[in-house]
């Protein structure tokens, strides 16, 4: 599958790889950017900037701008988001939690994926469930 690259925001490092409550992912905006197109999966490297999704592990960012050169540290733990100027800087320090109960980068093979969503269809609502035959409404 082809997929375009993302070049808004970058992924610089998994720090703290397998240290409860420190273990974070830091990226950092290259553009002024709507963090509600973007997430991360889980994946196991293959190799040469690849890897393959592992099922079940999305982290949606949610909405919310940044700014060039702004950074956004996901934590694996729980936790509050938050925000903060850097000293002497410009730039903000973004950090929310994936709410994760154990870490989950232990492993070097597992690698986060940054993915950007460009278009969606949704389906209307699904009609009310019927009862099965002879069932007796509580």
């Amino acid at each position: 599958m082809m997929v375009s690259t993302i070049d808004e925001l970058s992924i610089m490092a998994v720090l703290e790889r397998g240290v409860p409550n420190k273990e974070c992912i830091a990226i950092q905006a290259n553009a002024i950017v709507n963090l509600g197109q973007y997430g991360l999966m889980l994946g196991i490297s293959s190799g040469s900037r690849g890897a393959w999704p592992i099922k079940d592990n999305l982290l949606w960012f949610g909405d919310g701008w940044i700014k060039k050169d702004d950074w956004l540290f996901v934590y694996t733990g729980p936790g509050r988001a938050e925000s903060n100027s850097l000293p002497n800087s410009t730039e903000t320090l973004y950090s929310i939690h994936w709410d994760r109960k154990q870490t989950i980068f232990h492993m070097r093979e597992v690698v986060p994926i940054l993915f950007r969503v460009d278009a969606v269809n949704v389906d209307n609502a699904p009609p009310a469930l019927a009862s099965p035959t002879g069932a007796k409404q509580v």
